[in-house]
């Protein structure tokens, strides 16, 4: 029977202009999304709706040309790439999943794994397990992020390495920057602030943070600091007024770490640096005199 209306029954939402929707699909690869992950996020955030069938993303990816590790053929870019990341890598201390990100965000180059490690063991003689540091000791073992859910617990720091302090460029240079990221990942607050040392001003920060989301955290944690004052007492009148059955010995309102226990908000400003590009602090420096 002919379908006059040319309609499935089938309801895939309203798809985006071609330029919006290529950019989408260019970015979840520079993310390595998988094909699951990607077809979720098209519906729940652009309510975009293909099922569960990979074979319409595959198609999509075909009709806009997005890279994949299938498609890989630019050998010689690929390890020019390669031997650029690693001569920029100081600390020469990033494995191949590492630069093979890098390639991805700050290049938009798709390279396999396995190409990206055997380049570097053929470039530099050396793969990760060659970059071992024998005199490092009593390294902080690696761990899953374990939550109840979202705002269970909030983690706070100030990044002074673009400070005047820190960059000894005369007085009033420098960019004072403070951050708050949800324990599971999501970076809720970040913003330059005059004085991140001062707690009327982190305080003020923190009672934005909130206003924002209309929500406060079970917890906060952060690593100590005069400038922890105002953000602490605000934390814990807040929880008493609006969680009062919570218990305050068992789900403590504020907790102070070591700076190397709040690895949630410290590893925001290194994964920055990392897969941003240049860092901020480099830009800053070549105004020095």
């Amino acid at each position: 029977v002919v379908n006059p209306t040319g309609v499935n029954g089938v309801n895939n939402g309203v798809f985006p202009p071609d330029e919006e929707l290529r950019e989408i699909l260019h970015e979840f690869q520079r993310r390595s999304l998988s094909h699951i992950h990607r077809i979720r996020y098209l519906e729940e955030h652009h309510g975009i709706k293909i099922g569960s069938f990979t074979a319409k993303l595959k198609q999509l990816n075909n009709k806009f040309n997005v890279p994949s590790v299938r498609k890989f053929n630019a050998v010689e870019e690929a390890t020019a790439a390669i031997a650029e990341i690693v001569f920029r890598d100081v600390n020469q201390g990033q494995g191949p999943d590492t630069v093979k990100k890098i390639a991805a965000l700050r290049l938009n180059l798709i390279i396999p794994r396995d190409f990206v490690r055997t380049t570097m063991h053929a470039l530099f003689g050396q793969g990760p397990s060659d970059l071992r540091r024998p005199g490092r000791k009593n390294r902080k073992k690696r761990g899953a992020l374990d939550a109840i859910g979202i705002f269970q617990e909030i983690h706070v720091d100030g990044h002074e390495k673009l400070g005047e302090k820190a960059l000894r460029m005369g007085d009033g240079i420098g960019i004072d920057i403070y951050g708050m990221r949800d324990h599971v990942g999501k970076i809720l607050w970040l913003v330059v602030v005059p004085n991140s040392r001062l707690s009327d001003t982190i305080g003020h920060v923190f009672l934005d943070m909130v206003s924002k989301y209309k929500a406060i955290s079970i917890q906060v944690t952060f690593d100590g600091g005069s400038e922890l004052g105002w953000l602490a007492s605000f934390q814990t009148t807040l929880r008493e007024e609006f969680a009062p059955k919570l218990s305050a010995t068992q789900w403590k309102p504020a907790v102070a770490v070591k700076s190397t226990s709040n690895i949630s908000i410290e590893s925001t400003w290194s994964y920055d640096r990392q897969f941003n590009g240049r860092s901020l602090r480099e830009i800053l420096e070549e105004g020095r005199i």
